[in-house]
């Protein structure tokens, strides 16, 4: 698999994910921690990129209590993706 066929594969299956209500979010979470190493670095950084962008509107939301709506699902959905973005955040400190 080329790294722009993991671009595709990554990020589009990360963004149909992302704000789903589903058990499968875990499952998802779970795959793309174990397999974050061998992702190329521009799937990363979209991935990042675009799940950073998640956390600081579902901040926004909760700040306005804007409706049903929240970018990263339910509770036990959000708890999966701070999982996922603790893998960059170990890397920064």
């Amino acid at each position: 698999m080329t790294d722009n066929e993991k671009l595709t594969l990554w990020l589009g299956a990360f963004r149909y994910y992302l704000g789903r209500e589903t058990y499968a979010v875990s499952e998802f979470c779970d795959l793309l921690i174990r397999m974050w190493g061998s992702l190329p670095d521009v799937t990363k950084d979209l991935i990042k990129r675009d799940l950073d962008r998640a956390f600081e509107s579902e901040r926004e939301l909760t700040r306005s209590d804007s409706g049903n709506y929240r970018p990263l699902g339910m509770e036990c959905d959000k708890a999966q993706w701070e999982r996922v973005a603790t893998l960059w955040q170990q890397e920064e400190v």
